[in-house]
């Protein structure tokens, strides 16, 4: 797995802070909220595609691409966090969003314990 340099790993977990921030925050301001999670997402999202596996184990390929539709799920929950902020447009009907960052947490909590797991077992 490729490493990430010193300030791409900061900007990793300054878009990780401005998730949470950005989540906790819609309680209080809406339209804040949502710009400050979308700039998160697009951080945290951008550092984890420069991480790439370059070797041959089916394991960690597989727990990879499933990190990556977990940053794919967390995109998609800023874009309606967004729409129904911005725009009052609901997907379906209130807060869609919720559904989409919760997939995206669980999938990301997930493979971020089973990648490094699998690492120690590939050397």
């Amino acid at each position: 797995m490729r490493r990430l340099s010193k300030t791409e790993n900061l900007l990793f977990c300054i878009g990780a802070l401005m998730m949470v921030a950005g989540a906790a925050a819609f309680l209080f301001d809406g339209r804040v909220a949502s710009v400050v999670f979308a700039v998160g997402v697009l951080l945290f999202g951008c550092m984890q595609l420069r991480m790439v596996y370059e070797g041959r184990n089916f394991v960690i390929a597989r727990l990879r691409r499933q990190q990556l539709f977990g940053s794919a799920m967390l995109v998609l929950a800023a874009v309606a966090m967004v729409a129904q902020t911005f725009f009052h447009y609901n997907v379906m009907r209130y807060n869609e969003w919720v559904v989409c960052l919760l997939i995206g947490a669980v999938i990301q909590l997930y493979t971020a314990f089973r990648i490094p797991n699998e690492l120690e077992k590939e050397k």
